[in-house]
């Protein structure tokens, strides 16, 4: 069954908050490709050190600053990045948040 999320359905999905900060100080950008699926990149480089230290294998050598998530997936990384500070910009069909 597909589902058609509103703007405020996506945003209580990820737990997003709107801020007045300019999108220039992000780390993270989140953009809903799909329905099931949730591109997750890495735009600063404390970002992007991260994603490579924290969460990446040691072995894998592919991290190209793009994850691609399932909803849930997408909500648990952005809390996890939440606690240690990161801010997000969420781009949805009806404009940009950033949290």
């Amino acid at each position: 069954m597909n589902h058609i999320l509103s703007r405020p359905a996506e945003a209580a999905l990820i737990g997003a908050g709107s801020s007045d900060q300019p999108s220039c100080s992000i780390d993270f950008r989140l953009e809903r490709m799909s329905n099931h699926d949730w591109q997750i990149s890495a735009v600063s480089p404390q970002a992007r050190a991260w994603v490579r230290d924290e969460l990446c294998c040691p072995f894998a050598q592919c991290f190209n600053d793009v994850i691609h998530a399932d909803a849930l997936s997408a909500n648990s990384f952005v809390k996890e990045a939440h606690e240690k500070g990161f801010r997000t910009e969420f781009v949805g069909r009806n404009g940009k948040d950033v949290f």
